[in-house]
């Protein structure tokens, strides 16, 4: 069993930034540290034949699912498809294939090497991304946008009542951290089963993977915490992106802090059936000039 291995979740509609992220994982991949890409089985020979020769270690999300079924019975009619992808990254631990894993999301990708000790500390223990996410709430007050502050600290108050911890509001995020397969065990033998819960209803009340795991850490204490600043630069907006490309900051300076880079997908992506793709790069340029000049 591998004490630390990559994970990626993806699927058809995502395979040319997941080519990307994994292109850049055999870039700077040091140690050589095994990749284990999840797919839909419906597009799992359609997603081998893109990678090739990326040699990745394919697994279906139905072979994961089968596990998480005969730990906890069907998947609920009700459960909603949009947090399929956040119980997969939760229930990969079943595989059985190491001790730690890096999960990754398709809309990132490394800038510089990376080694096995940058993800475990000396204990074996994981590093714990955990911060007071100043880069976002900062843009949110310069903008002029407090909703992004409220609704920050309205979720995270919610997970810590959910584990009855007081005191800050962290981030657990962004992708790519580190999770303990010890810890998602203790959250199912010593949790979950205990309150005779399952992990479809704690995700339905509760849709964050990230902060269920972070506070699960900070409440059980099962491994030594080692907090890190997150390890990747992640572009929430296109107004963080727009920022940095007129200041000039390129991978290179990037690369002083981070591992890598994330590109949110939710305004990376160009709308499907959008033909003019230059109308809309100059509209967000344009937009985000009247908040900056």
């Amino acid at each position: 069993m591998d004490p630390l291995v990559l994970f990626c979740k993806t699927y058809h509609k995502d395979m040319g930034r997941a080519r990307r992220l994994i292109k850049s994982i055999f870039r700077y991949n040091v140690d050589k540290l095994p990749v284990f890409l999840s797919v839909p089985q419906n597009d799992l020979s359609q997603i081998k034949d893109f990678f090739q020769p990326l040699p990745c270690h394919f697994i279906t999300d139905e072979e994961i699912l089968s596990s998480t079924k005969s730990a906890y019975g069907e998947i609920p009619k009700t459960f909603p498809p949009h947090l399929t992808q956040q119980l997969i990254k939760l229930e990969f631990w079943r595989m059985g294939n190491c001790l730690n894993y890096v999960w990754l999301d398709s809309d990132s990708y490394f800038i510089k090497p990376f080694h096995t000790y940058d993800f475990l500390h000396s204990s074996g223990d994981p590093y714990f991304v955990q911060h007071d996410c100043l880069d976002l709430l900062d843009f949110a007050k310069r903008r002029g946008r407090p909703k992004i502050v409220s609704d920050y600290h309205a979720l995270r108050k919610q997970f810590k009542q959910l584990f009855q911890r007081t005191g800050p509001n962290y981030d657990f995020g962004p992708c790519p951290v580190v999770w303990s397969v010890k810890v998602l065990e203790d959250m199912y033998t010593q949790y979950l089963v205990k309150k005779n819960e399952t992990i479809f209803t704690l995700l339905m009340t509760y849709p964050s993977e990230l902060l269920l795991y972070g506070e699960f850490v900070k409440q059980r204490q099962q491994i030594l915490v080692h907090p890190v600043k997150p390890f990747f630069k992640v572009y929430h907006y296109a107004e963080q992106f727009f920022e940095d490309e007129v200041n000039g900051v390129d991978h290179e300076e990037l690369a002083e802090k981070y591992f890598g880079i994330v590109m949110q997908s939710n305004w990376a992506k160009l709308p499907e059936k959008k033909a003019n793709v230059g109308k809309r790069i100059a509209k967000e340029i344009q937009r985000w000039k009247k908040h900056f000049t």
